[in-house]
């Protein structure tokens, strides 16, 4: 299982360096051009790829409330086609506008074939072949622009994204009953690496040395 989430994040962090300039350097999605994502495009082979890694980046971030972790992969390939032509005709126009208009609020309605990624469970990334890594990966980089939105931050750390997937895939190996959205929340959320339980834990400590100090009082 690890070498599946390995082999996700490989190909993820390698593919997205077609399309930005360095897989160490931080990105500002927000200032990422149509032009660049046509250009990675036109070099074929990976850089192709490359671009739409960064697709499914914007389409976690656009998702709406209403939409949440529901992902139409059929439609979503379609909205990626048409942000990728949108950017031909509109060099100078950001990626991220451009896919808005064909994402999110303005996404097709989802049909029946639509994926709730909060219902699969890690055990089902645990018996993962490592031919489903290319998935996996277009899987993560999607809550990753999820999680992204959610922070409201448009930065695109792959240094960062690296640890928490590798986190994830330690902690999916440990839990394989838990969700793998809920392990993307617990690495990728507003408080990665868990500090929300230790913060939970801690709080549940403190109440518990409060109720003991009544007691004493009280007697």
């Amino acid at each position: 299982m690890l070498r599946c989430f390995w082999g996700a994040l490989a190909g993820a962090m390698s593919l997205i360096a077609a399309t930005t300039a360095a897989v160490s350097e931080p990105m500002d999605a927000s200032t990422l051009t149509c032009k660049q994502l046509t250009e990675s495009g036109n070099e074929g082979g990976k850089g192709a790829y490359g671009a739409s890694v960064i697709l499914y980046w914007m389409a976690g971030y656009h998702t709406t409330d209403d939409q949440d972790t529901v992902v139409d992969f059929d439609n979503l390939v379609n909205e990626m086609k048409q942000t990728v032509e949108f950017c031909e005709k509109n060099p100078s126009i950001s990626v991220m506008n451009a896919s808005a208009k064909f994402m999110g609020e303005n996404a097709e309605e989802a049909t029946d074939k639509a994926i709730d990624l909060s219902i699969i469970k890690c055990e089902r990334v645990n018996s993962s072949k490592p031919d489903d890594a290319e998935g996996l990966g277009q899987i993560l980089m999607w809550l990753s622009g999820y999680h992204k939105s959610t922070n409201e931050t448009t930065i695109v750390d792959m240094d960062e994204f690296s640890k928490s997937v590798d986190k994830m895939a330690d902690y999916c190996k440990k839990n394989p009953q838990v969700g793998l959205y809920t392990a993307s929340e617990k690495f990728m959320g507003e408080e990665p690496d868990g500090t929300a339980d230790a913060d939970t834990a801690a709080d549940a400590t403190d109440d518990n040395a409060e109720d003991d100090n009544a007691g004493e009082d009280n007697k």
